[in-house]
């Protein structure tokens, strides 16, 4: 038995354990990403070619959210899916440093309701599809980057491919077809982080949803790929990294879930930065103000270099999903309000001559070693005097330790900001009742825009 058949026939087994804790996991995670895909419909612009491409390809049984229509599941998938990563707000897996539900979540939707599938398979292909996505983070040995490709839509991706395998029943052998169909089709280089106009960082995941839930159907069709598509000599680690999967990684499936640990965002921008923001809640803490600062070095752990370079693109973004991905304007953004929100990243904060300003005068200073700090702040204040702010890693909100009214604020934030016509409460009793009612009621609710 090739190692991708075994981990198919582990999942397929692992079916059946799913604990409370995975489960519950399971449900903040659809409760936080839907919510953040609603924010995405009122923030957003360049997801709006995908809503209209999806709809001009003729109704169907799954629901384009916020837009008052239907699609095919595979149109859904890519339209919902675009929205799932736009404002950057979702959940992270922090070991791994990927959004293992960002793809997974409209994927699984748009099957669901197409197939009529109940609660319990529903929050079963949630609970197992995430658990995969992140150990193929955790099985990768190097950095896709080196190499040229930008993994974590990729791993979240095929993530979302067992999670519709799962729904649809595919057998072991179907559901490895359903991988190797899912790298057949969406790869993604690195070179969008050297573009400072491109959408793909936006809207990367409708790519993954709509090439996982393709991939699933071609499977149950009949479509045979490849027989190691995760192993193989050119199977997804070779091409990632070079070196086979590390050992050890999926040895566990059915008996530890990585769900729980998965956290959900305290701030919509990159993971990565949220160091700054810490840093400059400490400053205005102490009384410093924006104008108080000539300079601030930073001194990150890897890959959080990635946050600074392109220099020009970093200190100057064009996108407001550019802008999240850049410390030095988060640091910036930190320091002009109370508090980095959704609307910190609007076209006019990105145009602020004195965001953009202080954003200039935040460089990087070199790189720490895997065991220290997050990061170290260096700043410089115009009388001279420098300020030490070493950031411990922070510590994650994790899924599986929250209940759903813990995320009403956020909901309540990301409803507000989207034109999607429901109230959080609504919100909340619908996601609530999945497992006994299906995604149909929920779907249909998140269907309507709010009237203009």
């Amino acid at each position: 038995m090739t190692p991708s058949r075994a981990i198919a026939e582990a999942y397929l087994a692992a079916r059946s354990a799913i604990g409370d804790e995975a489960r519950n996991a399971a449900t903040i995670a659809l409760a936080d990403g839907l919510a953040v895909i609603i924010a995405a419909t009122g923030l957003e612009p360049a997801v709006k070619p995908f809503m209209t491409h999806a709809a001009a390809l003729g109704p169907g049984d799954a629901t384009l959210i916020g837009q008052g229509a239907s699609a095919s599941p595979v149109a859904a998938a890519l339209a919902n899916g675009a929205l799932a990563h736009a404002v950057d707000f979702e959940d992270t897996f922090e070991t791994g440093k990927i959004h293992p539900n960002a793809s997974l979540i409209p994927a699984v939707l748009a099957l669901a309701e197409s197939e009529v599938a109940n609660g319990e398979a529903i929050i079963g292909a949630l609970a197992l599809g995430c658990d995969f996505a992140c150990r193929l983070s955790l099985a990768l040995d190097g950095d896709p980057a080196r190499r040229g490709w930008y993994h974590p839509p990729i791993l979240s991706g095929l993530g979302a491919t067992l999670g519709c395998s799962l729904l649809l029943s595919l057998d072991a052998a179907q559901t490895v077809s359903a991988f190797g169909l899912f790298l057949s089709q969406f790869l993604l280089p690195d070179e969008l982080k050297r573009s400072p106009r491109s959408h793909l960082r936006a809207v990367r995941e409708g790519l993954a949803a709509r090439a996982a839930v393709d991939s699933a159907l071609l499977a149950r069709a009949g479509v045979v790929a490849v027989e190691q598509p995760l192993e193989g000599q050119s199977g997804l680690f070779a091409l990632l990294t070079g070196t086979g999967p590390r050992p050890g990684a999926f040895d566990d499936i059915g008996s530890s879930f990585f769900g729980p640990d998965v956290g959900i965002k305290r701030w919509p921008a990159c993971r990565g930065t949220h160091s700054a923001i810490v840093v400059a809640q400490r400053l205005k803490a102490r009384g410093v103000i924006m104008d108080d600062i000539a300079g601030v070095a930073v001194t990150v752990s890897p890959p959080n270099d990635m946050l600074f370079v392109p220099h020009a693109q970093r200190i100057c973004p064009q996108t407001a999903i550019d802008a999240k991905f850049s410390i030095p304007f988060v640091f910036s953004a930190a320091m002009a309000d109370d508090d980095v929100q959704l609307a910190s990243f609007a076209p006019a904060r990105l145009a602020d001559e004195r965001l953009l300003r202080l954003a200039a005068a935040v460089e990087m200073a070199g790189m720490l070693g895997p065991d220290g700090p997050e990061a170290v702040y260096e700043v410089t204040l115009r009388g001279g005097e420098v300020l030490s702010e070493p950031v411990e890693p922070l510590p994650a909100w994790p899924a599986g330790s929250l209940a759903l009214d813990d995320l009403r604020s956020k909901i309540t934030a990301c409803i507000a900001a989207g034109k999607v016509a429901i109230a959080p409460e609504t919100f909340l009793k619908l996601v609530a009742d999945v497992v006994r009612a299906g995604a149909s009621p929920l779907m249909s609710a998140l269907a309507e825009p709010r009237p203009n």
